[in-house]
């Protein structure tokens, strides 16, 4: 019998260090266009969500959060166009035969003073966010989603996560475009329509950023129909396993940078002092990928000079 976790969108049970985030296959083939901070804010209000949660439960996000993987310049602004423009994005998810049409969010509330944002899902969308006991689901790392930076290669990252375990994937170029909202199926308007165009400016960036920064390594070949490229087909390997560790204290984080990362006391401390604990867990997560991609021959120099010490 299938194992759910009554938490699905937050910890894999298998490994309570690693943050897993589940959404329906139907939802990872959706047909839709969101920008990466879009994304990534849904990211974050995706992995709050547990089974048990009232149609009427609102998620909170600090604004200082989602900031700190985003590193925009003005936050508040670029928040709020991304927030209002997601409640006017419509996701086209085709199932059994029908099309939803929702947007992810019925309301925002931004609360200033205490620099937060609170957000009620979408009542409709909700199925395709937990109660995921069929098996037809998508699995795939928050942090990993979250670091890649453009909007084609989170998506493409989903639908790869999805055939994973497979180890490939098929999908007609069409196909991946509608997904990608730049084909439109009803008006047939294309983006793109020139193969080596796709392929230099959707493609190629997003295979780059998905080996570069997530825990999958993937490469494509394309099928042709007549003269034409038709299909893609996409190898997918998973990478050595990366633990995402989350410590709640600055003693775990000193025990951390010491033994795993191999920094002298005086580095650490100078780390500690100067840097948040969020941005220290993320830049040693950047830095776990990279080793795991066989890049880092000294993790111990490479470390300090991320973080500008000696």
């Amino acid at each position: 019998m299938k194992r759910n976790p009554s938490n699905q969108l937050t910890l894999l049970k298998l490994d309570p260090k690693t943050e897993i985030l589940f959404q329906a296959n139907a939802l990872t083939n959706a047909y839709y266009d969101m920008s990466a901070l879009q994304k990534n804010i849904l990211y974050m209000v995706q992995s709050q969500i547990k089974k048990d949660d009232p149609d009427d439960k609102r998620y909170i996000i600090r604004v200082k959060d989602i900031m700190t993987v985003t590193e925009t310049v003005n936050p508040y602004k670029s928040l709020q166009l991304a927030t209002e423009g997601m409640m006017q994005k419509i996701m086209n998810i085709p199932v059994n035969g029908k099309l939803l049409q929702v947007a992810p969010f019925s309301s925002v509330l931004y609360d200033y003073g205490k620099g937060t944002m609170t957000f009620k899902i979408d009542s409709d969308l909700r199925p395709f966010l937990f109660n995921l006991e069929n098996g037809l689901f998508t699995t795939f790392g928050k942090e990993p989603a979250m670091n890649l930076p453009g909007k084609y290669s989170k998506r493409i990252y989903e639908m790869l996560s999805s055939w994973k375990k497979a180890g490939l994937m098929k999908i007609s170029i069409l196909e991946l475009k509608t997904r990608l909202r730049l084909y439109d199926p009803v008006t047939e308007i294309e983006q793109y329509e020139d193969w080596r165009d796709f392929n230099k400016r959707v493609l190629i960036p997003a295979v780059k950023e998905i080996n570069h920064e997530s825990d999958l390594h993937v490469e494509y070949f394309t099928q042709r129909e007549g003269k034409r490229i038709a299909h893609l087909k996409w190898l997918i390997k998973t990478k050595e396993t990366v633990v995402v560790e989350a410590p709640l204290t600055v003693s775990e984080l000193h025990e951390r940078l010491l033994t795993q990362f191999k920094l002298r006391t005086d580095q650490i401390e100078f780390i500690l002092a100067r840097f948040d604990p969020m941005v220290i867990n993320k830049k040693l997560y950047e830095i776990q990928l990279q080793n795991a991609n066989k890049k880092i021959s000294n993790i111990g120099g490479y470390t300090a000079k991320v973080f500008g010490v000696l």
